[in-house]
């Protein structure tokens, strides 16, 4: 799903759903002449610092990332969170595509400027 979409904006002229029906029916895959990323894409994982009860967010806004494609948060305020350890503890993904400079510059901003307020919780006691 969305990574043959977003190798779809970064290929011009290439439509990857349809390549892979063609493929899945036994067509011969059509690639263009010049099939040769013109953009990069990039999943950024972002995480919390923190662990507790989410009371805020800031920073959230990721279409103000000049290279912002989609996104999606997997928290909101009143929900525990954790601080980010594996995939499943991450509070927002960040989909992003552009030339690989402005898109690692945008990475760097969304993890960087997304504060967690978080009303934190003393430690289970063993």
């Amino acid at each position: 799903g969305r990574k043959a979409i977003m190798a779809g904006a970064t290929v011009p002229g290439w439509k990857p759903f349809d390549a892979m029906v063609d493929a899945h029916c036994g067509v011969p895959v059509r690639v263009p002449a010049r099939f040769s990323p013109a953009k990069i894409a990039k999943q950024v994982y972002v995480p919390s610092t923190k662990s507790g009860k989410l009371i805020g967010v800031e920073g959230d806004d990721f279409d103000r990332l000049k290279t912002y494609d989609s996104s999606i948060m997997l928290v909101k305020v009143g929900d525990q969170v954790k601080r980010a350890r594996d995939l499943m503890s991450f509070c927002a993904y960040v989909w992003l595509i552009g030339s690989k400079e402005d898109v690692e510059a945008d990475a760097k901003k969304a993890r960087d400027e997304f504060i967690v307020d978080v009303e934190e919780q003393e430690p289970d006691s063993p």
